[in-house]
């Protein structure tokens, strides 16, 4: 049985759209290993949840399965620092001893500050804020830049212009979220089918 990357995420509309990011990013540096459609986990922002899911309960159901090369965690960080979080959820991890490498990943403030580099091909003005990371609500911003009447729906838009992304552009843009998901990537890369390694 071949080994395979898995993803966890929290929202409806990131399933389909994080895998094509994943899929088409990791090959674009060369990384051509199988990565499963993303599975929806609740509260992944916290390591034990008193209701359900939580980071921990969605790692120990991946250490269940027998072909995981890899895992990576992927969700929006609205409120609190990425700088913060994830170096103390990857300690959380580390002391969890996994079988498999993970990567801890958190877009901030949101999955679509990766569309804001690259919205005039994605048929919106440019972005007005003063940095990529700079407020929460680009959801309602690009609703705003909609038709009288259309709202954005990540479930409905996100996958579509994920396809338009163009990575050079949110590299030479300098957005700090996708920077940290490049070296996840090429770190789960790297550690394919190891134990007890954990980003960041």
């Amino acid at each position: 049985m071949s080994a395979k990357g898995y993803i966890l995420v929290e929202g409806h509309g990131e399933v389909q759209a994080a895998h094509n990011l994943i899929v088409r990013l990791a090959a674009e540096q060369g990384f051509y290993r199988p990565w499963t459609t993303p599975r929806r986990w609740p509260n992944l922002h916290q390591w034990e949840s008193k209701h359900s899911g939580g980071v921990k309960a969605g790692v120990e159901l991946m250490r269940a399965k027998s072909d995981v090369g890899a895992l990576l965690i992927l969700r929006d960080e609205d409120d609190r620092c990425p700088k913060d979080l994830a170096p103390m959820m990857a300690g959380y991890l580390k002391s969890l001893m996994l079988p498999f490498p993970v990567a801890y990943v958190l877009l901030h403030p949101e999955y679509e500050v990766l569309f804001l580099p690259c919205l005039d091909c994605l048929g919106f003005p440019p972005w007005d804020g003063k940095t990529w990371e700079s407020r929460r609500g680009i959801k309602e911003w690009l609703s705003g830049h909609l038709p009288r009447g259309r709202a954005y729906k990540p479930t409905v838009d996100q996958l579509p212009m994920t396809r338009k992304l163009d990575f050079e552009r949110i590299r030479q843009a300098d957005v700090p979220s996708f920077g940290s998901l490049e070296r996840a990537l090429r770190f789960l890369a790297e550690h394919w089918g190891q134990k007890e390694f954990v980003y960041p």
